[in-house]
């Protein structure tokens, strides 16, 4: 059965006044220690200590070295007051405030993740976002529907990719490497990335994150956990050019792809744990197969500008293209109920979603505070099938 596209429109527009001072630590006359700068809270930077309500936030460092983060739902396991839900190796959703999925936003430098797709309950798709490209991540527990529209009534985090150096007065070229090898699932994530830069005029990143998964072995008397492995291939390419000393265009691209990703609470393949009921080849029905095909894609480019006019101290403007799609097979055999014959019902459901989005933003210190005015757009072309 064949839908019809569905055209989906969502608009925020915001205004707010805040007041902000930018706060240093002092360790010694020669040495300045600087507070993590997070952006969610507010629309604006402003020192963690200072954002109002709860902010966490996780560095680079403690996605990559400290946690070993494998996905973004479990980097979010350390924070107080986040649950994460898994429903299969490949998938992961984080409760924040008691809300998940659609009630929960996920940003990607400023960028909605969110669709009208997203189903009520948990869902895969925070696994989609690569944790070794980021540069931060912040998490606002709690509502920030004002700021980003009614699906943050929960929370938002916020993925930050990192600003290019180009700190350099020089040509540079900046190589770095990164692998992860686990027993308990027999799985390898690997990472290279290169930067390369034109002085303090333009610089492009280029990564690549290849990920294998093998099956879960349990640390009891459970033993391997077959078809919980799958593949994962991830990709990124970021590029800034100075136009002036205080104007910067940046241009992005991410590609994911997942493979192979079973749910087999729903197969054959499920195990019992602690008394949990498992799908049974005994019954009138149960399921050989439910496998998903995950793949999203993101291209952006954002006009960042400082001291901007007489009317502006800090402007942003972002147009992007969000695609992303997921494909389900499933094999049922169900039993007739008069002639008890098993038969094989095979299916194959599947959504794609493309999302054209745009947000501007304008920031001015006034007598009153910091005035902040801006207003986002985004426009949903879904098509689904079965």
């Amino acid at each position: 059965m064949r839908m019809h596209p569905l055209h989906y429109l969502t608009v925020c527009l915001s205004v707010l006044l805040t007041h902000s001072a930018l706060a240093v630590n002092a360790e010694s006359d020669s040495a300045l220690i600087l507070e993590e700068i997070v952006v969610t809270a507010t629309r604006t930077e402003k020192p963690l200590g200072n954002a109002p309500g709860s902010v966490s936030y996780l560095s680079a460092e403690d996605l990559i070295n400290e946690h070993l983060s494998r996905t973004i739902p479990e980097a979010l396991k350390v924070i107080p007051g986040v649950m994460v839900q898994k429903t299969a190796h490949g998938q992961g959703s984080p409760y924040i405030r008691g809300f998940t999925s659609m009630r929960t936003l996920f940003l990607i430098d400023g960028i909605r993740l969110n669709n009208s797709v997203f189903r009520e309950g948990p869902n895969q798709y925070w696994n989609t976002v690569d944790p070794l490209s980021l540069d931060a991540l912040e998490i606002v527990k709690g509502p920030g529907s004002v700021l980003f529209g009614s699906d943050a009534v929960g929370g938002m985090v916020s993925a930050v990719t990192g600003r290019l150096a180009m700190n350099s007065p020089s040509p540079y070229l900046d190589v770095r490497s990164y692998l992860r090898v686990a027993g308990a699932e027999e799985s390898m994530i690997g990472r290279m990335a290169m930067e390369v830069g034109l002085g303090r005029r333009a610089a492009i990143r280029v990564g690549l994150s290849p990920k294998s998964f093998g099956d879960l072995r349990s640390g009891g008397e459970l033993g391997t956990q077959p078809k919980t492995g799958y593949r994962e291939f991830d990709g990124d390419v970021k590029a800034e050019v100075a136009l002036s000393e205080n104007i910067r265009l940046v241009t992005a691209h991410q590609q994911v792809h997942q493979d192979d990703i079973w749910r087999t609470h729903k197969t054959i393949y499920g195990l019992s744990w602690e008394g949990t009921t498992v799908n049974d080849s005994t019954g009138s029905k149960y399921e050989l197969k439910r496998v998903l095909e995950q793949d999203r894609s993101l291209t952006y480019a954002q006009l960042h500008a400082e001291n901007f006019g007489i009317l502006s101290d800090r402007f942003g403007l972002s147009v992007s293209y969000h695609h992303q799609s997921e494909v389900q097979e499933r094999e049922r055999v169900r039993r007739d109920a008069e002639t008890g014959a098993k038969k094989l019902k095979p299916d194959e459901q599947g959504v794609s979603v493309g999302t054209f989005g745009c947000w501007v933003q304008n920031d001015k210190k006034t007598p009153l505070g910091l005035l902040t005015v801006g207003g986002d757009v985004y426009y949903d072309d879904v098509s689904s099938y079965k």
